[in-house]
């Protein structure tokens, strides 16, 4: 347990800064729901999909390659769906947006993949790279996927606090 879930409280729903993922989605039934998660390959991505798939949500299972992907859902035992998404690069985002929008309608997407705090400044499509990752590619594919959404659907952003840790003057 973290000093600050000790110390803050859990919010109107219950669950706070000490709340587990399992904890979060005890006795709920996503059979039939279909979620796309960016960055599933590891981390929050990772856990994420694990925890739905475990209550039965199918996965679109995103990550750079293919291959990272399909290797993050066998590394969990889920059966996913595994497209490459390689959010600094916008075909690779429009390519990924074609094929999902061949598939079921989408319940969710949580938009995870990021970069942060690269050591030297990197430049792609003249844009900054983790800008264009993080921001831009994730804004190509949620608008791109707009009208594959369920009526009722979600979109989650995962961020950090990570950007108060920058280097200050």
């Amino acid at each position: 347990m973290s000093l600050l879930s000790m110390l803050k409280k859990p919010g109107p729903s219950g669950f706070g800064y000490g709340s587990a993922a399992e904890e979060i989605v005890a006795g709920l039934d996503l059979s039939g729901k279909t979620y796309l998660i960016t960055g599933c390959n590891s981390g929050i991505g990772q856990e994420t999909m694990r925890v739905l798939a475990r209550r039965g949500a199918h996965i679109v299972a995103a990550a750079r390659t293919v291959e990272k992907a399909e290797k993050a859902g066998a590394e969990i035992g889920a059966s996913v769906t595994p497209v490459a998404c390689e959010l600094s690069d916008p075909d690779s985002v429009r390519a990924c947006v074609e094929e999902v929008a061949r598939g079921p309608a989408l319940d969710a997407i949580i938009c995870n993949a990021g970069i942060m705090a690269l050591p030297e400044l990197e430049v792609k499509h003249r844009l900054e790279l983790q800008f264009l990752t993080n921001h831009v590619g994730h804004f190509i594919l949620v608008t791109g996927l707009l009208d594959h959404l369920t009526p009722a659907a979600r979109l989650v952003i995962v961020s950090s606090n990570a950007h108060f840790k920058t280097y200050a003057d």
